[in-house]
């Protein structure tokens, strides 16, 4: 959820990998057929609701990935996020200088 919000305030997909939905996506679909291919040999279609977390969890992935899918391909495709600081729409001063968070000094 957290991730979809986030790409529906940037109105962008910028910044993630889709390789890895498309993966899970894969997984789920596979795992919700294995219930029903199993279900279907043994003749007992109790197989399917037998197993509420397997099927529930699988139901659940796939409904998400599609989710990000249609973001990522669909709603925001080709969107990005500003790419400079130039860019931004905020009252920020960047022209300062700022100390770094590590230092390459000396090292003990």
């Amino acid at each position: 959820m957290p991730q979809l919000a986030t790409n529906y305030n940037n109105q962008s997909t910028h910044g993630w990998s889709i390789h890895q939905i498309l993966l899970d996506f894969t997984g789920g679909i596979l795992s919700v057929s294995q219930l029903f291919v199993d279900s279907y040999l043994q003749g007992d279609w109790s197989g399917v609701t037998g197993n509420p977390v397997k099927l529930a969890l699988g139901n659940i992935s796939v409904f998400f990935d599609i989710i990000f899918i249609v973001q990522h391909y669909w709603l925001y495709n080709g969107n990005e996020l500003p790419k400079s600081v130039d860019d931004l729409d905020d009252d920020r001063d960047y022209d300062e200088e700022v100390d770094p968070l590590l230092s390459h000094g000396n090292r003990t």
